[in-house]
């Protein structure tokens, strides 16, 4: 199996997202080894510095550990917050900025802005927005 490469796309973050969906379908499952750079460089014609690049993203992202020696885990995925807001809301979504202290530069940010209130900011695989006051 190949990735095609895609203007928009490195070719390692398409690594990733491929591995990220095994991982959301259950084919690989917490607790159970990814494949290694090697393999996954020649199951995905690439080279083993981008299979090298994927497996980073996601361990930036939390999705894997990588253990020296064991290689990388799939982790038990962390709990999601849960966020009410209020009619009047306004929820918007973007990448991190360099600047920003983020789980990874890979995982979009949804930013909850209210009349009167500081903004803030979560990561969008980890928050759950529940919409207050609607019947």
């Amino acid at each position: 199996m190949s990735i095609p490469p895609q203007a928009s796309w490195t070719l390692a973050a398409q690594l990733a997202q491929e591995i990220r969906a095994l991982i959301r379908s259950g084919t690989i499952t917490v607790g159970e080894r990814v494949p290694s750079q090697n393999e996954l460089a020649l199951d995905y014609s690439v080279s083993v510095d981008t299979a090298k690049r994927a497996l980073a993203m996601l361990a930036a992202e939390g999705l894997i550990v990588r253990r020296r020696g064991i290689g990388s885990i799939v982790r038990e995925a962390s709990l999601a917050a849960e966020v009410m807001v209020p009619p009047g809301t306004r929820i918007t979504a973007r990448i991190p900025r360099k600047d920003e202290a983020a789980p990874s530069e890979w995982v979009p940010l949804l930013v909850i802005e209210q009349p009167g209130e500081p903004e803030r900011i979560f990561p969008a695989d980890q928050v759950i927005i529940i919409a207050g006051g609607l019947a």
